[in-house]
Formats: structure tokens, sequence, C-alpha cells
């Protein structure tokens, strides 16, 4: 009997980065090409993100961040080269599936309405039959000058959506603008009577949580048994994260559960330290150019400071193979240059530069929460 399923279904990656942030970051025009800018920037909405950092830099620095983290008008006015209102639209349904994003609407489609709607598209994998095309991909840009009624292409646009992909559907829609006035009576989309939701974060504390120390050689190795080191380093630091994203009483210094009912243990607990953390969490459609800017904000906010923080996202989960289903993001503390007396005299030596994990899961179930 021949193995006709996908291979790919059963896999589940996690790609982990290592690396320096640069001294300085733009916020007006952030890196794309970089990790990890290049990460947040290939998830275009993700539908939560949860950033964790100690109470005292919470206290210190958040009023700060809160002020710099709002949607930036300019970005998006730029980004549409228009004054209208800027929106991101995003519906859900089996067996289709629709997308609008900076004015390239995505339809994924299965293969009964593909040929009936008689637009172009690309097969893509659906976890079915590995040589069997089942989903096709439709991309097309809304904000080509053909795309205007009475253009050819434009009225097969029309006509696939009155006759083939005439369902109702509900959508999720994100308002970009700063200043909202959906609730207004003016508003074009009251017609359809949304459902408005405000997205503001919610703030989880916890309390005597026992913290590894990052030190900056947590995250070197120079040799290859160092490497070997390090991954596992990464994987427990990764596990530990994602506890305290949780919350869960495992982490705790006064934790005393059966060791029958849970074996797990803080990694290198002899120079972990008692804190305090708080979780601020944000659920809605999430642009990614928000997430850019509230890492960068916490990233300036906090580099004085030799302390750290974390941001998990969780994406859509939009494509059955090998899609992309979230990131964590860890910066350490960015500890000063050693200024002994023997190291006082190199003029040369510089600050060193904050370094940054990031971990990307690809193929896994993980953003299903």
């Amino acid at each position: 009997m021949f193995d006709i399923d996908d291979s790919a279904l059963d896999k589940e990656k996690c790609y982990t980065t290592i690396g320096e942030l640069p001294h300085y970051v733009d916020p007006k025009q952030p890196p794309t090409r970089k990790s990890p800018f290049s990460t947040v920037s290939r998830h275009c909405f993700v539908h939560s993100t949860e950033l964790i950092l100690p109470e005292e830099i919470y206290q210190a620095a958040w009023d700060s961040i809160a002020n710099k983290i709002s949607i930036c008008q300019q970005y998006f006015d730029d980004l549409r080269g228009t004054k209208r209102r800027r929106q991101c639209v995003f519906s859900q349904r089996c067996p289709d599936e629709r997308l609008t994003s900076t004015g390239i609407l995505r339809l994924e489609l299965d293969k009964s309405s593909y040929e009936r709607a008689g637009l172009v598209g690309k097969s893509v994998r659906s976890g079915g039959k590995k040589h069997v095309a089942s989903r096709y991909v439709v991309e097309i840009n809304l904000r080509l000058p053909s795309m205007l009624h009475g253009k050819k292409g434009f009225e097969r646009i029309v006509w696939a959506f009155k006759n083939v992909l005439n369902e109702s559907l509900t959508w999720l829609f994100s308002d970009l603008s700063p200043s909202s006035d959906l609730s207004g009576q003016d508003a074009p989309i009251k017609r359809h009577s949304p459902q408005i939701f405000s997205c503001t974060s919610t703030k989880s504390r916890f309390q005597n949580v026992l913290t590894p120390s990052f030190t900056p050689s947590t995250f070197q190795a120079e040799s290859e048994q160092a490497i070997s080191e390090l991954s596992d380093t990464c994987v427990e630091i990764q596990e530990w994260l994602a506890l305290a994203f949780l919350g869960t009483p495992r982490l705790n210094a006064d934790d005393s559960i059966d060791p029958y009912l849970s074996r797990y243990s803080v990694p290198n607990k002899e120079n972990c330290t008692s804190s305090n953390l708080v979780k601020l969490t944000w659920k809605g459609l999430l642009p990614s150019h928000w997430i850019t800017q509230l890492l960068i904000a916490t990233l300036r906010s906090t580099a004085g400071s030799d302390s750290w923080f974390a941001i998990s996202s969780h994406a859509l989960g939009k494509e059955a193979v090998e899609g992309k289903d979230g990131y964590m993001i860890l910066a350490p503390p960015c500890y000063k240059a050693d200024t002994t007396e023997d190291n006082a005299l190199k003029s040369d030596q510089k600050q060193p530069r904050r370094k940054f994990v990031c971990w990307e899961y690809v193929g896994c179930p993980w953003s299903a929460s």
C-alpha cells in the first residue's frame, strides 16, 4: 500500500534565531529584513499578543511605552496613499477564506468554488492527499488602475462574487484610524449591525516567580559542545517563558506540588531569583506594524536597565500545512561594558549590543489557543 499522506502534516517546527540588536532603531523606519523585525513583519495580522516583564520595569517604564504604541496615522496614510479610512478585513469559514490587507484581496477556495469562480490562482497544500490539488489561492491587487467598474478584469471579480462567492459570512474588521467613529450614525458599516469591540490590554500579575538569570554568557557558544548546550538552553528558556505566559504555579518559589503530578523544574534553579512579573495581553486583529512599535518602544524604555522582557504573538493560522503559527521574542538584559581599571584605558572599547532570541513556530497547533 502506497503512502499518499502528506508527511509535512506531522512535522511541527520551531526556528530559533539568536542575534544582536542594532544600537538604534528608528520607529518611523524599522528594519524589515533582519530578525526579529522580519519575523514580526511576516505575520501581517495576529489574533493576540502578550508582553511579560518584571514588575519594577512595568511601573517605571510602562507609561512611556503606552504613549509610543498608539496607532501611527501617518504610517497608514503612506501605506494606502489615500486619506480615506484604513481598515483590515478578515473572514474565515470552511471551506473558503477571505483576507484583505493593504489593498491585496486573498481568497483561499476549495476546488469546486475555484473552478466555478473563473479567477486565476495557484494550488496550495491542504493537508490531504499529497499530489491532489484540493485548495487554491487567488490574490488580487485592488489598488491597480484596472480595478474600476467597466474594466474587464474588475467585472470578472464582480461576477464571481455575485454568482459563486455569494454565501453569507461573518467578517472581522480592524479600524486602523486612531480616532474611530464606527459607532456614529454616518459610519458606512453601521447598516450591517456590527458588534464593536475596543482592543485594550488586560493586566495580569504573577508574584514570587523563579526567574532564570539571563547573563551575557547564556546565549554564547564558541565550540561544538557549547552549541549543543546552547540548543538545550534555548529549549529550556522557551519552555519557561511559555509557562510564565500561562501564569502556572509551577514557577512559584514556594510551589510544593507532588512530583508524581508534575516533574517540571525551573532550569538552573540554584541561580534563579524570585521576582514579580506583569503580563499585558491584547486580543483582536492586530497588525504587524503595531507589534513592531510595541517591540521598539519596550526596547528603548528598557535600554538603560539590567532587565528583560518577552513578547509572544499567536497567528491566525491561515495555512493548513507548514503555516506560520506565531512567534516568541526574548530580549535579555543589556549589560554595560566592563569599566574596571584594566579596561578603562582601552579607548576602542564599545558598548555591547543587546542580544535577542526569537522562536518562530511553524506547522503546529500552538496558536489554537
